[in-house]
């Protein structure tokens, strides 16, 4: 069971956000490549030490990761924070979070199998929330959803890390910068990452900026600051009102 925006079973019409859209990061197989393929142009430990910086994390603050993958920010920020919740929809990113976390010795990881619009997070509101390349999973009406659920979780003041690939041109200028960006892809992790690129572009729901821009204002965010990330995405530094 999960959570309706204000309490509640489910009903009939809520989104399955574990149908996988593009990739399906829920085999096994991709799930084990997948640290490997993204090392590929991303480095995850700078990511990890740059949104920790933003945020200002200390050791006292408990922190949500959604959509945490492999657990590329979260173990990173596990060495730095009181505790860190990571959330994924799929059991096969999970358990590769889990073992990475137990070579590394951190025992204030915790795992749930959940989602956006699933995960229900217990006790005292979060101090900070991150989420990094996940949002795209959902239609932009689901985001509206996710994202004002995503602020609930949070106490007043607290802070949001969002990065995902975003859309900052016009509909008329969509061929030649989507085009120039799976393009760019090839040329620094290969033709697997550049299909992947196109898969997203055909199959998830990235979307404008001026979009998001509204959608996480209307969910109760303060944009304080945009910083341009690896492979051509967006991160978007905001504090819960």
């Amino acid at each position: 069971m999960g959570e309706k925006l204000f309490g509640g079973a489910m009903p009939g019409w809520w989104y399955d956000e574990a149908r996988h859209a593009g990739v399906n990061y829920g085999d096994a197989g991709v799930a084990e490549r997948y640290d490997a393929r993204h090392l590929r142009f991303r480095d995850f430990e700078k990511e990890a030490e740059g949104i920790v910086a933003r945020l200002g994390l200390g050791s006292g603050d408990c922190v949500i990761d959604l959509g945490c993958g492999t657990g590329a920010f979260a173990l990173e920020a596990a060495s730095r924070c009181g505790v860190v919740h990571a959330v994924d929809v799929s059991p096969a990113m999970l358990e590769r979070c889990r073992v990475k976390a137990a070579e590394r010795g951190l025992e204030n990881v915790v795992t749930h199998c959940a989602g956006f619009l699933s995960y229900v997070h217990e006790g005292a509101p979060a101090d900070a929330m991150v989420s990094v390349a996940a949002l795209h999973h959902l239609p932009d009406f689901w985001k509206a959803v996710a994202l004002r659920r995503m602020a609930g979780m949070l106490r007043p003041g607290g802070r949001l890390y969002l990065f995902d690939v975003v859309y900052s041109f016009g509909v008329e200028e969509a061929e030649t910068a989507l085009d120039a960006w799976v393009e760019g892809i090839r040329a620094g992790a290969g033709d697997e990452m550049a299909g992947e690129a196109a898969v997203h572009i055909r199959d998830e729901y990235s979307t404008f900026e001026w979009i998001l821009d509204g959608l996480l204002e209307r969910a109760g965010f303060a944009i304080e600051e945009k910083v341009a990330g690896p492979g051509g995405g967006l991160g978007y530094v905001c504090v819960r009102i």
